[in-house]
């Protein structure tokens, strides 16, 4: 396993030896991985570049990336790029210059993508993680963007801990499938955006608890300056776009509902008109817009997991079956409801089966059993 440490860095002059050597020293203990070092540096004023190259005439798996400075976002895009491009890795491991994240850590999470992870981030939100060294202000700056805006705001549940740069991604499948160039972050929000479109390549993502804390050496990059506050004002609106487009499947979701939805009500009337009882003519509607839903949900609403091929007829059949719960459903809430209330209101009963039952249901089992992604 070809693993590429990605270390963004300005003004670093005092740890980027360390690190590249705490890297090497680590990876003698495992000669099965081969590690390779990308320093992506934002021309640090301080000479940290001219200490990369001369670290490189001792390490012929170090690799140097010089930038103009634009943020932590744009120095990891040009990182992940040049790791899957041009060193052709199999695994990426960002991590930070300062030591703030332990590189003792980084083979539990190469680890468990060996156990078949494809995404694991190092957690400072697990039981037997700890944080040193964090004033009042570092508390409430990571409290606002992780917990308020990425898990509320964003939505992005598939991780406790989205502020950190620590992380270990497999690059086949997963990351060479993220659309980085038109990825815009320039600062910290580009954490919980790469989580987030990782989650929509089906990874499977892992925390592993680990200790942080503050740096000993060089200055923290983290304080009021026009920098900062242009990667606030970046993180609310990544996690309000997050939130839009993640939200989009299920406003497409509804109005192919709404189609099925026409199509059952025909169907369904037209069977009561001959004389069938409102339960089984609504079940037989229901199975028509299950038919319906099938194909307009796979070429439009879940378009980025599109099923084709001789796959698709495979699916249509276990969506059939998925389906049958919704058609159940429908078909008792409705022969009950027509018990109590008359057979003269099978339409309502069958508004509000769909509205508040099949719908929710629905929509978890297509997402977590049909759209999910195929490889």
């Amino acid at each position: 396993m070809k693993i590429v440490h990605i270390i963004p860095t300005y003004n670093e002059k005092e740890n980027i030896g360390q690190m590249i050597e705490a890297i090497e020293k680590i990876g003698k203990h495992f000669p099965k991985w081969r590690n390779e070092i990308l320093v992506v540096d934002d021309e640090s004023p301080d000479g940290t570049s001219g200490i990369v190259k001369k670290y490189k005439q001792k390490y012929h798996n170090l690799h140097l990336l010089t930038k103009k400075k634009e943020g932590l976002g744009k120095a990891l895009i040009k990182g992940y790029q040049h790791a899957i491009t041009n060193l052709k890795g199999d695994v990426v491991i960002p991590n930070d210059a300062d030591f703030q994240w332990n590189p003792d850590d980084y083979p539990k999470l190469a680890k468990k993508i060996e156990e078949g992870f494809d995404v694991v981030v190092a957690s400072r939100h697990l039981p037997g993680s700890k944080i040193i060294g964090w004033n009042w202000f570092r508390k409430l700056n990571h409290n606002i963007s992780n917990s308020i805006l990425a898990w509320w705001v964003a939505g992005v549940h598939e991780v406790k801990d989205h502020a950190g740069n620590f992380k270990a991604i497999k690059i086949s499948g997963f990351l060479d499938k993220v659309p980085l160039g038109k990825m815009q972050n320039a600062g910290f929000s580009f954490q919980l955006h790469i989580l987030y479109e990782l989650s929509k390549t089906g990874a499977k993502f892992a925390e592993v608890p680990v200790t942080f804390q503050e740096r000993k050496l060089g200055k923290s990059k983290i304080g009021f300056n026009r920098y900062y506050i242009r990667d606030i004002f970046e993180y609310i609106k990544s996690s309000i776009l997050i939130r839009i487009d993640r939200n989009a499947n299920l406003f497409k979701y509804i109005l192919v509902g709404g189609v099925g939805f026409v199509i059952q009500t025909i169907i369904a009337k037209i069977g009561i008109t001959f004389l069938m009882t409102p339960d089984n003519a609504v079940a037989i509607g229901a199975e028509s817009a299950i038919i319906s839903n099938f194909f307009f949900n796979n070429i439009w609403t879940f378009s980025h997991k599109r099923i084709t091929g001789i796959k698709l007829i495979k699916k249509f059949f276990e969506f059939n079956l998925v389906s049958f719960g919704s058609i159940i459903i429908q078909k008792e809430f409705v022969r009950i409801g027509s018990i109590y209330f008359g057979s003269e209101y099978w339409f309502v009963l069958m508004i509000i089966s769909i509205v508040f039952l099949v719908i929710p249901y629905s929509y978890f089992m297509y997402n977590r059993f049909i759209w999910k992604t195929h490889k």
